[in-house]
């Protein structure tokens, strides 16, 4: 096997070549170092290699190999972990200049299931400060650069783990999504992005942005690996009071299920910013798709989608001034500019407003699984606009002019509101040769279904996305 089809396998594959010893687990780090080494003073992706350590690992593994000793479904292989997340003994900077200097006395759980499945930590990745945005234009460590654009934005705020996969640097990652931060760096940079139910997968060891609002999912280049990687992380967790106690499935086991039947509701009206063209022509080819596998599409409205950031404002900023006053009290100015003015903002909203918004977020969630109710899933744009260029706040749409932050987070944060899995892949490239993608939500935990119609999407579009830079 070359080392390029090597490096371009999913895990799935990677760790089936590893199990039949068609591969080794230390030829494959050694290979993946080798162009992260290459890669990353370009990109940008990875905060902290592992490399020594990693190596290490890979040698116990491929020990283990040998013997018929496997520890799980991802044995040997290498996942990148956005540094939000912490890792034993490793580096821990959120991407702020306040935690630059600390390291991680235990895993998150999440690090720990990782472990137990067998897969090798590979470093940790670049990510808009403090979880706190959506371009990784990061004031500390540098701009995550879009490896189809090296002039565009990854999105955040898990850009760094998303470059990451869609320049093969590793096959897998973990990412975190408070408004959108797995989906938009996956829809702006071409890959697979799931950010599961709220309290399927355990937040214990994650640095919190907003408590409700956070969650922790995969990243990959195929729908199959997120598949695979969620059933590894998922999982009640007594360390995470938001953990629900659920009975997890084999999400693989759902992927090739038959879709036919199936109804979707298709979501086009606005929440703020609509699609432009290119993203509006795409969605038109992957609905033509969905005919074509016999599942019925229905156009409906959400009649609250006109009020959804109202609701989810005051949570999202309020809660991340709450987590953030020690530190803003006595270190404003080591932040960088626009997470400082966001801290700002959520210092502004009066606990009569979030308390207001608890409540109106039940109205808001209660209404969507009643829209939901008469449907398998829903299908909806990712982010209205293809990657905006580094250094851009304002963009035009339609002949309007919108902020990026309220462009790229006005599909997503629904999901985060309601706690609805959603998920964001591809479906084409924009006339400029940027990536564009769909979301697809469902009801709470029926990721199943959500990852089954994405499956069925992928597969019969048989989209081969590979960036200029990989």
């Amino acid at each position: 096997m070359t080392i390029d089809l090597m490096l371009k396998l999913s895990a799935a594959r990677l760790a089936e070549s590893i199990r039949t010893h068609e591969i080794s687990p230390v030829d494959l780090v050694e290979e993946l170092l080798a162009r992260i080494k290459r890669l990353n003073g370009l990109l940008n992706a990875f905060i902290t290699i592992a490399d020594e350590r990693c190596l290490k690992e890979a040698e116990t593994l491929e020990r283990e190999a040998r013997v018929g000793k496997i520890r799980g479904p991802l044995h040997g292989v290498p996942v990148a972990v956005k540094d939000l997340i912490h890792v034993e003994g490793m580096r821990f900077t959120a991407g702020s200049k306040i935690l630059s200097g600390e390291y991680s006395e235990v895993d998150a759980t999440v690090v720990e299931r990782l472990r137990n499945a067998g897969a090798i930590i590979i470093g940790k990745t670049n990510l808009h400060e403090f979880g706190s945005g959506t371009t990784n234009v990061n004031p500390h460590f540098g701009a995550t650069r879009n490896p189809w654009s090296l002039d565009r934005i990854s999105g955040g705020s898990s850009g760094g783990s998303a470059v990451a996969v869609a320049a093969y640097m590793c096959p897998i990652a973990l990412g975190t999504d408070t408004s959108g931060s797995i989906r938009i760096p996956a829809s702006l940079c071409g890959i697979v992005g799931l950010k599961p139910t709220y309290g399927l997968v355990s937040k214990h060891g994650v640095l919190p942005l907003s408590w409700t609002l956070d969650h922790v999912g995969p990243m990959a280049r195929t729908v199959e690996d997120v598949a695979l990687l969620l059933r590894v992380i998922a999982g009640f967790d007594p360390k995470d009071e938001s953990s629900v106690l659920y009975d997890v499935p084999n999400y693989s086991d759902a992927l090739d299920c038959d879709v036919e039947g199936l109804k979707l509701c298709l979501m086009r009206e606005p929440f703020e910013v609509p699609p432009d063209e290119d993203v509006e022509r795409q969605m038109e080819k992957a609905i033509d798709v969905f005919s074509s596998l016999g599942i019925e599409v229905h156009e409906v409205k959400f009649s609250m989608a006109h009020v959804v950031r109202e609701c989810w404002a005051p949570i999202r900023f309020g809660e991340a001034a709450a987590f953030h006053d020690p530190w803003f009290r006595t270190r404003s100015s080591d932040y960088g500019e626009d997470v400082r003015k966001m801290l700002e903002k959520g210092r502004a909203f009066t606990a009569v407003e979030y308390i207001k918004a608890l409540k109106f977020r039940k109205e808001v969630t209660n209404e969507f699984q009643r829209l939901l109710s008469r449907y398998d899933a829903l299908v909806c744009y990712a982010t209205p606009i293809p990657a905006p260029k580094i250094g851009e706040g304002k963009v035009l749409v339609r002949g309007k002019i919108y902020d990026v932050f309220s462009a790229l987070t006005s599909w997503t944060i629904l999901f985060n509101v309601t706690g609805s899995p959603a998920i964001s892949l591809p479906i084409g490239l924009s006339r400029e040769g940027l990536p564009i993608s769909l979301q697809i939500a469902g009801k709470p935990f029926d990721e199943e279904t959500v990852l089954r119609v994405a499956h069925a999407l992928e597969i019969e579009s048989n989209l081969q996305l590979v960036p200029p830079t990989a």
